[in-house]
């Protein structure tokens, strides 16, 4: 069963469709206050779906900056 990709501001278009992190099922409104205080660490945790692990099939680390266009088990 196919089911839509949720949508997050720190999982882009050009990243795996099997990237996710628990913020994406949250159905809530942020408050654009809350960024002004913007922390550059990304202390998000991310998991893969083919693998149900942070880490994806080929070992390496689930990650919005490692999970895109040229890795092995990336998809779109």
């Amino acid at each position: 069963m196919d089911h839509p990709k949720p949508a997050s501001p720190l999982v882009s278009h050009a990243t795996c469709e099997h990237l996710r992190h628990k913020g994406m099922y949250v159905m809530s409104v942020v408050d654009p206050a809350e960024f002004q205080f913007y922390d550059k660490y990304d202390a998000t945790a991310y998991w893969c779906t083919k693998t149900q692990k942070p880490l994806g099939p080929d070992g390496k680390a689930a990650h919005a900056s490692a999970c895109h266009d040229g890795r092995e088990c990336c998809s779109h």
